[in-house]
């Protein structure tokens, strides 16, 4: 954006781009610029104020500014110095050649002597400034402003030396004097000490001695040489305000610039360090979780229910792997948002069939509904089946965000769902409606239930618990897939939230394309409660742990072994390299952790696949299981070399779906 700012060199107003993390430096130049005082700039002698107006301009209170101002103008007064003292010499030299008859030989000699002599001062004055490590002190302006009154008096001597009768010479000696000076003023205008240093000396002695002949001609001439030094020191003086205020306004904008550039460059590292800090606790609180869940599973799977004691230990491990449900909830949803603030939400394309996933997802919502009391009704206006290309998962993870909220927020009545069509140029936008006879929203309210952390019941002690995000993140969803989500709700009736997606048709694929284990087979397990025992498939073969958390490798070892397979564990990757390392290949899949000692599962995933293109062996087929589960966690495992991703904490459904696709299953069996 631009800023209006005044100068402080001209006292107008100017636009001045400011990046939108700039505020603080833009109301600290404000509050500089906008409050200082008028006074005479650099040293003006008062005198001059009369000539130069009544408003002179005035230096922003900011000592570096002033510094980098100052230095800008004694280079720009520097930079001319050597064609002006050659020219100045050659011409003096000239001139003294041409008028020494009639001023004298002797004198014009010396004249001109003295005024290559300045010359050459001025020239080793310059190489001192350029020799010298602190050009921008005010010692240089103090010495050049010197220096030019030297140059100024030697031209000036000329002037004395006018033959006031030989109105020919004194009219050649006038023009060149003027000349000299109109070279002095667009030479200096970066300031106005040297100027008047230069201009003074120079053509008031002329004016002086020309208004000595006390006639018409020598009043004429003497008032037009002054009135022509009060023109160019006017005009000298405009042209230091103007460029001061460009000098003002480079500067600043650089250091606009500078800071902004610094402000990026923090920001950058403060996401990544945020990237890294949400990746490090999300490992740090999905290991333990992995071995809580999985640990209450077990026991869950294998307490009789019977009444008494076992009874109430049973429904005391359903809690605990209920608030380990919950709070995995949670670490996902933030994730998640994460991902929407850093702008690296990501949609996938696949076709998928919405009919059988809105069947799955209403009737896991319809047992929770069930439970409260409530019914669940679903008018789909789909056909079956209902093929479609979209991001299955992400229409899943919206879907029960919005039932899940119905539901929460309805004590007594229904949840109605309909979903329905829209048609759209090129494709379909599919319309889904979820209403409520809940508590509903105040209109004041509505506005803001999309926003992050936002409850309707904002109070500590609120009665419906939850983190807040779980409207942000279906909205955020919805747009990035090209549709929207929107609400309408009245206080004691109830709610309709709608939800518009994109999904073009697609031609049903052949039995062969269909996946047996979906991709999206996590959320749907999440949802699902607790594991129960049943004929799950039985699987064959000899399966390498990669695991050095002791909890997490018995709860993988117990599963693993209820299926049937044959299970070795490696407490690091160099462990598990060695095992891997032989010609009879022992073993038909290896679950890899990723951050161990020693050797990290990357790394050893890596050198395994490096060692078996050296062997020309078939490679093993290895998943990661890790607690990493962000997307680029996923994309990282697959160039690592792995053939999978399998995130904790995990259940038993989602082990057997990766299972399925890595090995192939035996005869069913009975899980005791």
């Amino acid at each position: 954006m631009f800023v209006p700012l005044t100068c402080p060199a001209s006292r107008r107003r100017i636009h001045v781009p400011i990046h939108k993390h700039q505020g603080s430096l833009e109301r600290r130049i404000a509050m500089r610029l906008q409050g200082t005082p008028a006074r005479m700039p650099f040293g003006f002698p008062a005198f001059m104020l009369p000539l130069l107006g009544s408003n002179p301009p005035s230096e922003p209170d900011d000592p570096e500014l002033n510094r980098q101002i100052r230095g800008e103008r004694v280079r720009m007064l520097f930079a001319p110095t050597v064609p002006v003292s050659i020219v100045s010499a050659l011409v003096c030299v000239a001139l003294a050649v041409a008028i020494s008859d009639q001023t004298g030989r002797t004198w014009a000699v010396a004249w001109a002597a003295l005024c290559v002599l300045a010359s050459m001062v001025r020239l080793l004055h310059l190489r001192a400034y350029r020799r010298s490590s602190q050009r921008d002190h005010p010692m240089w302006l103090q010495s050049l402003t010197l220096m030019c009154a030297l140059h100024g008096c030697c031209w000036g001597l000329i002037g004395v030396m006018m033959p006031i009768e030989d109105m020919v010479t004194s009219s050649v000696l006038a023009s060149t004097l003027v000349g000299a000076c109109a070279v002095g003023t667009f030479t200096l205008q970066a300031h106005l000490r040297p100027n008047l240093a230069t201009n003074l000396p120079t053509l008031v002695p002329a004016s002086l001695v020309l208004l000595s002949r006390q006639d018409t001609y020598g009043f004429f001439g003497g008032l037009g040489l002054l009135s022509l030094m009060a023109l160019m020191l006017f005009e000298s003086r405009r042209a230091e305000r103007r460029i001061t205020e460009l000098l003002w306004l480079r500067f600043t904008t650089d250091r606009i610039a500078r800071e902004r550039t610094h402000a990026l460059v923090l920001a950058q590292r403060h996401s990544a360090v945020k990237d890294q800090f949400l990746a490090t606790m999300s490992h740090e609180m999905r290991t333990p979780l992995h071995g809580i869940l999985g640990l209450a599973r077990l026991l869950l799977d294998r307490l009789p229910e019977r009444p008494g004691v076992l009874h109430e230990s049973r429904h005391q491990v359903e809690l605990i792997e209920r608030a380990g449900e919950h709070l995995l909830h949670i670490i996902n949803d933030v994730l998640d948002f994460s991902r929407i603030e850093a702008g690296k939400l990501q949609i996938q394309h696949a076709s998928f069939d919405l009919r059988s996933l809105l069947d799955e997802i209403i009737e896991l919502q319809r047992v929770t509904a069930q439970e409260k009391g409530l019914r669940l009704l679903a008018d789909v206006r789909l056909p079956q089946p209902c093929w479609v290309s979209g991001d299955a998962s992400r229409l899943r993870q919206m879907l029960h965000n919005l039932l899940g909220n119905a539901i929460k927020f309805t004590e007594l009545g229904e949840i109605r769902v309909r979903v329905t069509t829209e048609p759209q140029g090129g494709g379909g936008t599919v319309v889904f409606h979820v209403q409520d006879t809940g508590v509903g929203i105040p209109g004041d309210q509505l506005g803001f239930i999309f926003d992050a952390f936002h409850q309707v019941d904002g109070s500590f002690v609120r009665r419906h618990k939850g983190t807040g995000l779980g409207l942000t993140i279906t909205r955020e969803i919805a747009r990035a897939m090209g549709g929207d989500v929107d609400c309408e709700s009245e206080v004691g009736r109830g709610s309709v939230f709608t939800l518009r997606v994109p999904l073009h048709p697609m031609a049903a694929p052949s039995q062969a394309a269909i996946p047996t284990a979906p991709a999206f087979a996590a959320s749907v397990a999440a949802s699902a409660g607790p594991t129960t025992s049943g004929a799950v498939p039985h699987f064959s073969g000899r399966v390498l742990l990669v695991e050095d958390n002791p909890v997490n490798a018995l709860v993988a070892e117990a599963n693993l072994a209820r299926l049937g397979l044959d299970v070795t564990r490696a407490e690091d990757g160099a462990q598990a390299l060695s095992m891997l390392q032989h010609l009879e290949r022992p073993f038909d899949l290896v679950l890899m952790d990723l951050q161990m000692p020693e050797l990290d599962g990357m790394e050893a995933t890596r050198r395994l696949r490096s060692w078996e293109n050296d062997q020309r062996l078939d490679p093993i087929p290895v998943v990661a299981l890790t607690a990493n589960a962000l997307s680029t966690d996923r994309a990282r495992c697959l160039s690592a070399g792995m053939d999978d991703h399998l995130p904790k904490p995990f259940r038993v459904e989602e082990l057997m779906a990766v299972l399925q696709r890595h090995l192939p299953p035996s005869a069913p069996g009975v899980v005791a």
